[in-house]
């Protein structure tokens, strides 16, 4: 009876830990849609690992929160934006590592004098209909953070 007890405890325990863990991990992701939508790129970047790497589909990758940093100022010095979420994040652990896959329709409007935004990789279309793929792992606070982003046209 205590075994059967124990494996109870552990199923409803993990059940509950995954259930708060995907909650941050939504979390997450609300800070960072709003972080888009604002141009804010503090709140942007940290959600971010150290060694986040962003892989867009248009241009090399850049590696590093620093350089992501330096790649949104163009970007959001550039245009305004507004995220039409289309699937919420699906999250799925795999011990350490959490995958979550999304699809986001982000409209672009271009500043006052601006023709484009000038940074390779970055969305140019005034509608991006696309499907996002991240790997998120803890950094040293223990907290979830986007590890890798990349996305494809859904258009």
């Amino acid at each position: 009876m205590r075994i059967i007890t124990l494996i109870i405890s552990l199923f409803f325990f993990s059940a509950s830990t995954s259930a708060s863990e995907t909650r941050e991990i939504l979390d997450l992701y609300k800070t960072w849609v709003a972080a888009v939508e604002e141009g804010d790129i503090e709140s942007y970047v940290s959600v971010l690992h150290e060694d986040v790497k962003l892989m867009p589909p248009t241009s090399e990758p850049f590696e590093g929160k620093e350089k992501y940093k330096e790649f949104l100022e163009p970007v959001f010095k550039s245009a305004d934006y507004e995220i039409e979420v289309k699937v919420e994040p699906s999250v799925e652990f795999l011990g350490d590592v959490a995958i979550a896959e999304y699809e986001y329709v982000i409209y672009l409007k271009l500043k006052e004098g601006q023709s484009e935004v000038d940074q390779p990789g970055a969305l140019q279309a005034t509608r991006n209909h696309n499907a996002y793929f991240d790997v998120l792992i803890r950094n040293s606070k223990g907290k979830w953070v986007v590890y890798r982003h990349t996305w494809r046209d859904k258009s």
